[in-house]
């Protein structure tokens, strides 16, 4: 007997996707090549995806809340309800590859090892003043990284670990950290380094940092706009809503992902209209 014809509709994985995964499953079996306490590590795991997911999604709920009630739509009234589940379902993801990287450092403290992550400066004969300098050029150079990373993401070769986060091309808060694990992987990194005793992260710079960073990913995908905000940010180089939504409705443009600095260093920025401009010419109508 002949075997039955493949469903018309069937959906094949593609290569990324099949990377996708391999990411996960390898980032969560390597809690398993722990030298010391396997156990720990995933008992680890489990706080730390809480500690990112409860908190990332609850935050995304109610800046996309408050962005309906103030500030102006960058894209005008909405032709159809946002794909808000499939956001949250990317972030969530996204989160879980955070919490891979975040239980390393995690489980050598609680195993009593030092680590990067510090609350006193003067135990380790440090000043406020370098730290500050220190972190300043670390997150200059982070987020160059960020960039070359955007832009990389956008060459024909590496495209599918990125496409899904442009089906969102008018976004909501939700879709904030929205990427795939290999994105999120190149993304969230850096949290290895806090596995190093002598990279010195002072705590409350630190976590101050990342929240930041998680509210500045919220406002730059709610859709809306905030006057004195998007009038603040760019005087510190900072992204804005408008500039970042420029990139969701045009996505060869604006790659910048916390600073805009490298958009103007490297002529990927729009010049001679404003972002509202650019985003509404785009914009489906």
């Amino acid at each position: 007997m002949r075997a039955p014809p493949p469903a018309q509709n069937a959906r094949r994985w593609t290569i990324h996707e099949i990377i996708d995964a391999a990411v996960l499953v390898a980032l969560t079996a390597a809690g398993f090549l722990h030298p010391e306490s396997p156990g720990t590590w995933f008992s680890s795991l489990a706080f730390s995806v809480a500690a990112l997911v409860v908190p990332v999604l609850s935050g995304a709920a109610i800046v996309t809340w408050l962005s309906r009630r103030l500030g102006a739509r960058i894209q005008g009234p909405r032709i159809k309800p946002a794909p808000m589940a499939r956001e949250a379902f990317e972030t969530a993801r996204a989160m879980y590859v955070a919490a891979c990287l975040m239980a390393w450092p995690l489980t050598a403290w609680r195993l009593g090892h030092p680590t990067g992550l510090v609350w006193d400066l003067d135990a380790h004969g440090v000043s406020v003043t370098r730290v500050l300098v220190q972190t300043f050029l670390g997150v200059v150079v982070i987020d160059a990284w960020l960039y070359w990373k955007h832009r990389l993401l956008h060459t024909r070769l590496l495209f599918g670990f990125h496409k899904s986060h442009h089906v969102f091309r008018d976004p909501t808060a939700f879709a904030g950290f929205a990427v795939a694990p290999v994105e999120a992987l190149l993304t969230f990194w850096p949290i290895l380094f806090l596995c190093i005793p002598e990279a010195l992260h002072w705590a409350p710079l630190y976590f101050g940092l990342v929240v930041g960073f998680v509210n500045l990913n919220f406002y730059l995908h709610c859709g809306v706009t905030l006057s004195w905000v998007e009038r603040t940010l760019p005087r510190i180089f900072l992204n804005t809503s408008a500039f970042h939504n420029v990139h969701h409705a045009r996505a060869n443009t604006h790659f910048g992902e916390a600073l805009y600095l490298w958009d103007v260093l490297c002529g990927t920025r729009i010049t001679g209209q404003t972002s509202e401009e650019a985003t509404a010419e785009s914009a489906p109508g």
